[in-house]
């Protein structure tokens, strides 16, 4: 029983517990949710929702690369760095103190720029997205539940965009455990409300209430704990955060076109099925793409979790650590994500004739090609991440070429007579095959002093007992 209970305390303290938590959460919206989503919905209204679900992802192209360069320059100071500059790293000073004046006026930086991103996400999606929208909402149940769902969801990206970045603030202090709780308990309410609001016949409302609501939950408390953790003896009465932006520009606007190209590569796939095949064609589409993701999410937690740690050693060149740090943790990221695949692949198709939805997967084959597409997305981005915790971003450009043509092949594919939306699967796969899915891994592995073979037999060799 101590035994139990001591196992019950550590993964009560366990960040990856908790990380796993929250996945779980994810995947109950999976198993909770969507089998709701697939009962109460009709095939329009489910692909509507799969097209919000696609325009509410732009908050990742609205932030342009603000959030991720914060977060690394966050994790600089933590780590005791006295300056920024706006490409590479400052001169190291090892083992200083957490520059906490530094951390302060980074936070007064972020509060004002996002202010401006949330308003410019109120215009830009409330006036493009709701193009899509209007060209598609005849075919719903409800064209005036339809457009009030919009409403909600564009007022709900915003808000999500400007008070998400204090829990996004508070990972990056190394404060993860803190920051995943309280996404835990804030999914949970999301998951809960959204399923009630189904349930009562809130429709395509359901999920955008849901999910206002919480980001007042998660904005509430993590700016609480952030500023709990930072001590106010060290806030500066003035902060020019325009300085610290001009800073940031450089290596934000590069990293605000390389998740453009991110977004074009997996989200426009989906805007090009509700454009071309329609709605119903894409509730097939939609779904295979949401259990990809759903997997992709529970795979990534085991690096997730480790990279305001592994920004700190960035910032103190402490390489041999960072390579213990990294090796377990991409490779547990791969396993779970092969089988989480597997099992989907094997297991999905039955699960949704047992819920009786009538709503199906993509076909076994192109399903694979889809979720294959997704690890290969996955392993790169994990060493896009390594890269760019030094400051800069080589693999932009590629990237950037990548995910065009690989819209492109969809734009052409999907037009060819006698194609459905399995073939959108194909473009962005044959497209990172070209260059991005094994140069950038080989490339990363040498910024850790090691080819990528040796990289990822480094662990195995360190655990050989020497002769």
């Amino acid at each position: 029983m101590t035994s139990a209970r001591e196992l019950g305390q550590r993964a009560l303290r366990s960040t990856v517990a908790w990380s796993w938590g929250f996945n779980f959460l994810r995947l109950a919206s999976g198993l909770l949710l969507l089998p709701l989503l697939l009962r109460l919905l009709s095939k329009p209204d489910l692909g509507m929702y799969f097209a919000f679900l696609n325009l509410f992802a732009a908050t990742t192209v609205l932030d342009f690369g603000i959030g991720p360069t914060l977060g690394r320059f966050v994790s600089y100071a933590m780590g005791g760095a006295t300056r920024l500059v706006a490409q590479g790293l400052a001169e190291a000073e090892p083992h200083s103190a957490p520059n906490f004046t530094l951390v302060w006026e980074l936070l007064a930086t972020a509060r004002a720029v996002y202010r401006m991103l949330a308003a410019a996400m109120l215009i830009l999606l409330g006036s493009l997205g709701s193009l899509l929208v209007w060209h598609k909402v005849a075919e719903t149940s409800s064209p005036t539940l339809t457009w009030i769902a919009w409403a909600v969801c564009v007022l709900s990206a915003a808000c999500d965009l400007y008070f998400s970045f204090w829990n996004s603030f508070l990972r990056s202090l190394n404060q993860v455990l803190a920051s995943v709780r309280i996404m835990v308990l804030a999914y949970a309410l999301r998951l809960a409300l959204g399923c009630g609001l189904l349930l009562a016949g809130g429709g395509l409302l359901s999920v955008p209430v849901a999910t206002l609501t919480t980001s007042l939950l998660i904005f509430a408390l993590s700016r609480r704990a952030c500023l709990r953790f930072l001590p106010a003896s060290q806030r500066p009465a003035q902060v020019f955060w325009r300085k610290h932006f001009a800073t940031l520009w450089p290596n934000t606007w590069r990293l605000g076109v390389y998740f453009t190209g991110v977004y074009l590569s997996t989200h426009a796939s989906g805007l090009i099925c509700v454009g071309v095949l329609g709605l119903e064609a894409n509730a097939s589409y939609g779904l295979s793409f949401l259990v990809v993701t759903l997997i992709s999410g529970l795979a990534t937690v085991w690096t997730q979790v480790k990279w305001p740690l592994i920004g700190q050693l960035v910032s103190r060149r402490d390489v041999p650590t960072i390579r213990r740090v990294f090796w377990p943790r991409l490779w547990l990221m791969g396993a779970s994500y092969v089988g989480l695949a597997t099992a989907a692949l094997l297991l999905g198709p039955h699960l949704l004739v047992w819920m009786g939805s009538g709503r199906t997967l993509l076909p076994a084959f192109w399903f694979a090609l889809l979720a294959l597409n997704g690890l290969l997305e996955q392993n790169v981005s994990n060493w896009s991440t390594l890269i760019a915790l030094g400051n800069r971003l080589p693999m932009l450009w590629p990237t950037l070429a990548a995910s065009v043509a690989g819209l492109y092949l969809n734009l052409v594919l999907v037009g060819a007579p006698g194609t459905g939306a399995s073939i959108l699967a194909l473009g962005p796969l044959l497209a990172g095959l070209v260059f991005n899915y094994w140069y950038w891994p080989r490339f990363g592995a040498r910024t850790l002093g090691l080819s990528w073979l040796e990289f990822m037999g480094y662990g195995f060799r360190r655990r050989t007992p020497q002769p």
